[in-house]
């Protein structure tokens, strides 16, 4: 089952972390995959490692806030590997530092940096891809969101704001794209050892999390996976929840 071989992937944010965990397990099943960074440096480190394990992969670092360069990032990897089948939505994070922080010391400079690159950023490379999957008759769009947007973190409300707009995208999207034989899903996270280790050390995982662990890129490329083979073909719409049992923080 999950077998993805003929398939091509375009993962975002795939230089490190959960992104890179992804775009690794996804070319294991089988796809090519273009490794989306925001760094070109850490999109070809990626790329490499893939190959070096027998798989196929093109570097397509671009700035998932920009339109245009989204556009033309998809163009170069449909070049290099084929049509774009699947996309996963990664790319993401938390803008000049401002996670975690409670709402009354945020800055308002910097919540729009949150929307576009979490919300726009996710509407963009959609855009992008969306259009060619629907004329093929095929596609999977995943989208990365967080306990932020589904039950509320504390010092988290900027981010979980942007991250609830996804969630509401990716629902629209379904509706719209289902006829032409797309889906589109949202995996919703629970903390992940990927963050900065200074933030891990004030968390205490057997409070949060009733399996004792926070999780890991292996536990959401799993997810991915699924939400992206044949068989999650009448998967559609939903939020899929990894978190370990927990209820946000």
């Amino acid at each position: 089952m999950f077998d993805l071989t003929g398939r091509v992937a375009l993962v975002t944010g795939a230089g490190r972390g959960v992104g890179e965990g992804v775009a690794r397990t996804l070319a294991a099943q089988g796809a090519a995959v273009v490794i989306n960074d925001i760094a070109e440096e850490t999109a070809e480190q990626t790329a490499a490692g893939i190959h070096s394990a027998g798989a196929r992969a093109f570097a397509a670092p671009f700035d998932v806030t920009d339109f245009d360069a989204c556009a033309a990032g998809v163009a170069a990897g449909e070049e290099a590997l084929g049509p774009i089948d699947i996309l996963v939505n990664n790319a993401g994070g938390t803008p000049g530092g401002m996670w975690p922080t409670p709402f009354l010391e945020t800055s308002r400079d910097l919540w729009p940096a949150f929307v576009d690159m979490n919300l726009y950023g996710v509407m963009n490379c959609t855009r992008a891809v969306a259009e060619g999957m629907a004329e093929r008759g095929f596609g999977r769009v995943v989208s990365i969101s967080s306990d932020a947007a589904r039950v509320g973190n504390k010092g988290s409300s900027v981010y979980g704001a942007a991250k609830a707009g996804v969630e509401g995208f990716m629902r629209s999207i379904a509706k719209e794209l289902g006829p032409s034989g797309v889906t589109a899903n949202s995996i919703v996270l629970g903390l992940i050892d990927t963050v900065p280790e200074e933030f891990l050390r004030h968390v205490n995982a057997k409070d949060l999390y009733p399996m004792g662990r926070v999780g890991t890129a292996d536990d959401v490329a799993a997810g991915v996976v699924y939400l992206v083979s044949e068989e999650a073909g009448w998967v559609t719409g939903q939020s899929l929840v990894i978190n370990g049992g927990g209820a946000g923080g």
